[in-house]
């Protein structure tokens, strides 16, 4: 007789199919880039998913992660060693929250300075919290070793307790809120006081796409050698000496959000002429897709000036391999950058229009 949902366990045919189903539905992926998890522990009854609430859902596979007050704000930041891409990532724990905790560092004797094993125990008014010395906490990875234990609005706990690798077990009363080294041995424990860290702030989108191009606000735009739809070749620095303003798009026929912002732009192109602000699409299509550029203008019923860049535009706009497109720039008379607009998304569709407004 086939099981029932109810009946299903662990193992069997029906129950792996449905879990693969389950856990593929949610993200993860054996040829890479699963989300990384982060769960919140709702007092040992169940756990809750806030990835993406707390940001730290990204695509980089995680191999290793460590957890540690990197800053020494009294919460756990969290250091991700990452599979796919060159760099690592530490998630900062930002919360905020003005509560006070206490701090352990374990100085073994006779079981060894590090002491491993050794269990600390607390009791606060909201129960009794355990921690374990331990060396090893994933792919070559190991969390800090300060053993550290959340204490809400109390000023000290009740009591603390280590019991060390050997067995024996060390009891202070009414210890109150810090950072601590503990002796094997010693029943006089030390209060020390350890100086806040602060962590760099995160780069911003704006910063992170300035990075990708080999010019900035300010510079010159650089003079790429353009191609209209007909007629002859001409640059970029040419185009604006027209006297007047230029918003230039930089866009692919394979890249999906073009052909959004592109019909987009068409139907501001008379906005864009009451400003005295000419505009200008670019495509930097490679040469195996370049013959669909026309059929594509078409489709899209572009009419505003349009140009093929030229072989070497994509060194000359950006400072390495990766690419952001769709790009658009707005430049002064003297082809200056005066703005820029990454991607194509509601955010930049009005920042455009704030600029067609002024």
């Amino acid at each position: 007789m086939a099981a029932t949902e109810e009946q299903e366990k662990a193992g069997n045919e029906q129950y792996q199919s449905k879990h693969m189903n389950a856990i593929f539905q949610e993200g993860f992926s054996f040829s890479g880039y699963e989300r990384d998890l982060i769960s919140w522990n709702l007092d040992g009854r169940e756990f809750l998913d806030i990835s993406g609430v707390t940001g730290a859902d990204s695509i980089s596979d995680g191999r290793g992660s460590v957890y540690a007050d990197f800053d020494n704000d009294g919460d756990l930041d969290i250091f991700l060693v990452a599979l796919q891409g060159d760099a690592h990532y530490l998630f900062r724990n930002n919360v905020g929250s003005s509560n006070r905790f206490l701090r352990v560092t374990l100085v073994g004797g006779d079981s060894g300075r590090d002491a491993f094993g050794a269990v600390v125990r607390l009791k606060t008014s909201h129960g009794v919290q355990t921690r374990v010395r331990t060396g090893g906490s994933g792919f070559l990875s190991q969390h800090d070793p300060r053993l550290l234990f959340g204490l809400g609005s109390d000023q000290l706990v009740e009591w603390m307790e280590v019991t060390w690798p050997g067995g024996q077990t060390q009891r202070w009363e009414r210890v109150a809120a810090g950072s601590y080294v503990v002796h094997q041995g010693q029943q006089q424990i030390e209060r020390i006081r350890e100086p806040l860290s602060p962590l760099p702030d995160p780069t911003s989108e704006r910063e992170d796409l300035i990075a990708l191009l080999t010019f900035g606000p300010g510079d010159r735009f650089p003079d790429l050698e353009l191609t209209p739809m007909e007629g002859e070749s001409t640059s970029l620095h040419q185009l604006t000496r027209s006297g007047k303003r230029t918003f230039i798009n930089l866009w692919t026929t394979f890249c999906i959000p073009c052909r959004k912002e592109m019909p987009a732009l068409q139907r501001l192109q008379a906005d864009f002429q009451a400003q005295g602000i000419q505009l200008v699409g670019i495509s930097l299509d490679r040469q195996d897709t370049a013959p669909s550029i026309p059929k594509f203008l078409e489709r899209l019923g572009i009419d505003y000036p349009s140009y093929t860049g030229g072989p070497n535009s994509m060194q000359q706009i950006y400072s390495g391999d990766e690419a952001q497109i769709p790009l658009s720039f707005l430049l002064d008379e003297e082809a200056r950058v005066l703005q820029v607009f990454g991607g194509w998304s509601l955010e930049t569709r009005d920042a455009i229009h704030a600029l067609l407004e002024k």
